[in-house]
């Protein structure tokens, strides 16, 4: 049940964030954004709430690895991902500090502020490893699933794929690939969730009060 929750709502809150929020992607400069942010308030606080269960895609990555089984691919993927997406904790903070900004009357200092902010060597550290890591392992992840069957094979291929529309759609400032990256991010961990459940279900018909643990009970 917590598996199944943190893939849906953490993937369907990512995607709709995205879809939400007025922060501008790839490097704008500290002053556009924060003008951006004052121009969409409303859509702002909307966002800000949607970066809790955006939260949820770090555990979410540990299931992934669950429902690929236990190989050595499926292993690194779920280390790199895991590991990598815990910067995301820090760098969402960002959109509460781009929401106060735009609040403030002294928009020099605030745009000082943001921009000091943006080249933080920490707040820049943490996005590069979280998008290499988030990158190479979901691709890994991806492939460790669909190697064993235990999702369909698109929906390993969806894996594989998200990230690199993700991040190539914020590169390019083009909102409908990096929307597409996050629906296929929406695809993919679906997929593992109803893995999740069927292996749920098949652990309870095999439980203590089953016919078939009866059975065997007898016998022995």
């Amino acid at each position: 049940m917590a598996g199944v929750a943190c893939l849906l709502v953490g993937s369907i809150g990512q995607l709709t964030q995205y879809l939400v929020t007025p922060v501008l992607g790839g490097d704008a400069a500290a002053a556009d954004q924060i003008r951006e942010v004052a121009a969409h308030l409303p859509e702002m606080r909307l966002a800000l709430w949607l970066d809790l269960p955006v939260i949820l895609v770090i555990p979410a990555v540990l299931y992934v690895g669950a429902v690929a089984g236990r190989s050595r691919l499926a292993a690194t993927g779920t280390v790199l991902a895991f590991l990598t997406s815990l910067g995301a904790s820090v760098l969402v903070a960002g959109d509460a500090l781009y929401y106060e900004a735009a609040l403030r009357a002294d928009q020099a200092g605030v745009v000082a502020l943001v921009a000091a902010y943006q080249a933080n060597g920490l707040v820049s550290g943490l996005l590069v490893a979280y998008l290499l890591g988030h990158a190479v392992g979901f691709i890994l992840l991806g492939i460790a699933l669909a190697r064993a069957r235990a999702v369909p094979v698109w929906a390993g291929v969806a894996l594989c794929v998200s990230p690199v529309a993700e991040i190539a759609g914020h590169a390019s400032g083009t909102s409908a690939l990096a929307a597409a990256g996050y629906a296929l991010l929406v695809v993919a961990f679906g997929a593992c969730a109803a893995a999740l459940v069927r292996k749920g279900l098949a652990g309870v018909s095999t439980g203590a009060g089953s016919p078939v643990a009866s059975t065997a009970f007898t016998a022995s």
